[in-house]
């Protein structure tokens, strides 16, 4: 409308009363429409960083920082959801696992080489496990996972590749390597129609105790008493 206006002058008093009157309104006019776009996009990225922020702080409620496996109380609750969805005539198995002679690693070479061996147990053991599994780290150098839809004899099919897998892999730091390590595991099935989780933990911690005094480096199933 104001271009519109400026065709239609025919003198130059008009010309300068016409700007006098509508130069003021055409820079208002387009601050308002500058800040309205600024005022967008500080809305859009102030919404963007409050997402980015949530969607870190679940993550960091849910991972453990340093192997960025679920934690133990993320695994409790998803392995507790998970035996309750399954149906009841299928098995499930649990896998507890920790690193031989953990101690005597951090002692020798040092916290940054001990913390090194905790990534790539995890790399490794992510690697082995299926989709449906829920593995975490469950605390220092001790892991856990569990296998639902699965036979005993298939989860120590499991336990003994990922032995097998992890003795084979050499430790190596900034291009020097180091050494080999191992891990015992501890094997324990979840019965048809049984929905205890804490009851399948504490008799695969009873195997994992098994497999390390029978000399480490090795897979012990849990039987009963």
């Amino acid at each position: 409308m104001i271009f519109n206006g400026v065709f239609r002058l025919v003198s130059i008093q008009e010309l300068i009363l016409f700007s006098l009157i509508y130069a003021p309104v055409l820079l208002l006019s387009m601050y308002i429409s500058w800040n309205n776009t600024l005022n967008s996009k500080r809305n859009f990225l102030r919404v963007l960083l409050n997402d980015w922020n949530y969607y870190t702080l679940t993550e960091m409620a849910h991972t453990d920082e340093l192997t960025q496996l679920y934690n133990r109380r993320q695994f409790l609750q998803l392995a507790e959801q998970s035996i309750q969805q399954w149906p009841k005539y299928n098995l499930t198995c649990l896998l507890m696992f920790d690193i031989d002679f953990f101690k005597n690693i951090n002692d020798t070479y040092g916290h940054d080489v001990g913390d090194e061996v905790l990534r790539v147990l995890a790399d490794i053991t992510r690697r082995e496990m299926r989709h449906s599994d829920v593995l975490a780290r469950f605390g220092g150098e001790e892991f856990i996972a569990l296998l639902p839809d699965t036979t005993l004899e298939d989860a120590m099919n499991i336990a003994n590749r990922l032995c097998r897998k992890i003795e084979s892999h050499q430790i190596c730091v900034k291009d020097k390597c180091f050494f080999n390590f191992s891990v015992s595991i501890g094997v324990s099935q979840l019965q048809p129609n049984q929905s205890d989780l804490n009851l399948l933990i504490k008799n695969a911690d009873i195997a994992l105790y098994q497999a390390k005094k029978n000399g480490r480096n090795q897979v012990a199933i849990y039987t009963h008493q």
